[in-house]
């Protein structure tokens, strides 16, 4: 037996890592993900092993004088698919080759699988909520059709070409084959000329498509990612509730890389986080980032900066702060009317039904739900951050920098102030202050548009936070976060009491 392992493509869905590296060199538990594959290969009586280079083939040199492989270069792998780079070794495949594609983290010796002298795949379960090419099979394990989108049954997998007159035929399809079209197509257009098979093998191997496969199967830490994509392998841990956050070297520059916390999906729009710090990039407010998959966010590390203490603030620090915000929220909805507008309203029901459980009592219940409403009504919204907490407002000692944009959108400035007074425990005199220095400098800064007419008041403000308070509460049900849920729903307490106490003194005419 022979094996040609494809290994020449860039591996986006890997990126950052890739682009120091190719993707079959992520190392998993010690070892690369092709030192793993030879290895295997090794154990199962494979000698001669081929590997088909392209991007950053340079950095196979030394695994190949290791592990003995023939390394071969196929330089068109920027502009054309796996097609191509197998077409580029068509000339070795004989009777007795696996093919494998270079991103399998294979667990065991599979060899022993192979039946002589047929066609054949071992196939793997399709993941939930995963599409994946799967195979029809009739009772025998041939296969009779091939579903390009299958959801469920049986996929993909390891190939092994054991019949010399259906090679000849596999290599005139893979002739036919478009430049950007994966090699199995040449599989697809045989099925009338060749008689494949597949046999379902569950636990050979895992493909690590991005690193959201990585974490999802506990092949990966987020520690690691994060160390394979630091240029000398180093990786200091930073704060961060739902998210992991570490300093790193990336490119000769200092970085903070962010791996998205399990189940952040469930209440995070990561596209819609690009879009809006794209929308902010030319506000100076916050620190350039880039994207890659997996919700992965690179973003510039400020050396000078550190997160706001409870110490620091003072009237001229808010000031600083409200410039900032000022700036964010001179970008109106009406204006950007392709982004969703964010209501409280949908925000409480989408926090409710994922936390499963009963924070308020009905009469509470009925009286927040009638303040979103209020506040959803009360203007057409501008663009806010919406996570306004002490670790996400970073200080100089001069300058004011936001950062943690994944909860923006545009909403109303009810629900940014509201959050901002509760998670820096403001005092009453500061809430006046910043409610008298935001609407002056509103008015005077942006008389076009004055951030959708709204004027901020004590009561509005106030209403505000019991609605972050509860939301955020909700939040820490979600993600067992018990304790800072129960913090929350004090405040809340306390922000239902203010606000009766205010309902009170306006009936009485105090």
């Amino acid at each position: 037996m022979q094996a040609i392992i494809l290994a020449a493509g860039f591996g986006s869905r890997l990126t950052p890592m890739t682009l120091n590296k190719p993707k079959p060199l992520l190392e998993i538990r010690g070892k690369s993900i092709l030192e793993n594959m030879i290895s295997i290969l090794r154990k199962g009586g494979v000698q001669d092993i081929i590997v088909v280079t392209g991007y950053k083939n340079h950095l196979f040199d030394s695994l190949s004088k290791k592990l003995h492989f023939e390394k071969v270069v196929f330089d068109d792998y920027a502009t054309c698919n796996s097609s191509q780079s197998l077409l580029y070794v068509k000339h070795r495949i004989q009777k007795g080759t696996i093919i494998l594609n270079g991103d399998l983290y294979i667990t065991e010796d599979f060899c022993r699988f192979f039946k002589s002298g047929v066609s054949q795949f071992l196939s793997q379960k399709i993941p939930d909520n995963t599409t994946a090419w799967g195979y029809i099979v009739d009772e025998n394990y041939r296969i009779l059709d091939i579903d390009t989108n299958a959801t469920s049954g049986y996929g993909d997998g390891i190939a092994y070409f054991d019949n010399t007159q259906d090679i000849e035929v596999f290599k005139e399809k893979l002739e036919q084959c478009d430049s950007d079209e994966y090699w199995e197509y040449a599989v697809l257009r045989s099925l009338d000329s060749i008689n494949y098979y597949a046999f379902p093998c569950d636990t050979l191997y895992t493909e690590i498509d991005s690193f959201a496969d990585a974490l999802y199967h506990r092949l990966l830490t987020p520690e690691e990612i994060a160390i394979q994509c630091a240029d000398d392998k180093k990786a200091v841990r930073l704060a961060g509730i739902t998210n992991i956050n570490y300093l790193i070297t990336f490119q000769g520059k200092q970085k903070v890389i962010r791996i998205p916390g399990s189940g952040t999906e469930n209440v995070i729009d990561r596209q819609g986080e690009r879009s809006i710090l794209e929308l902010i990039e030319n506000l100076d407010i916050t620190p350039k980032s880039e994207f890659y998959g997996s919700g992965i966010k690179m973003s510039d590390f400020l050396c000078d900066y550190k997160s706001l203490e409870k110490a620091q603030i003072t009237e001229k620090v808010l000031e600083k702060l409200l410039d900032s915000l000022l700036k964010l929220h001179s970008i109106p909805h009406k204006d950007n009317t392709e982004y969703k507008s964010i209501k409280l309203y949908n925000e409480i029901l989408k926090y409710e039904k994922l936390a499963k459980i009963a924070l308020t009592t009905p009469k509470e219940h009925k009286y927040v739900i009638e303040v979103a409403r209020k506040l959803d009504n009360g203007g057409g919204g501008v663009l806010c951050h919406r996570d306004l907490q002490l670790p996400n407002i970073l200080f100089n000692g001069s300058e004011i920098k936001l950062i943690d944009f994944e909860y923006a959108g545009f909403s109303c400035i009810e629900w940014e102030f509201g959050n901002l007074v509760a998670e820096l425990e403001l005092t009453q005199a500061q809430i006046e202050h910043i409610i008298h220095y935001y609407n002056k400098n509103n008015c005077n800064k942006n008389n076009s548009n004055k951030n959708s007419l709204q004027t901020l008041t004590f009561q509005s403000v106030i209403e505000g936070s019991l609605m972050a308070n509860y939301i955020w509460a909700l939040w820490g049900w979600i993600y067992n976060r018990i304790d800072l849920g129960r913090d929350y729903l004090f405040r809340f307490q306390n922000n239902l009491t203010l606000l009766q106490n205010l309902a009170k003194n306006k009936s009485l005419g105090v």
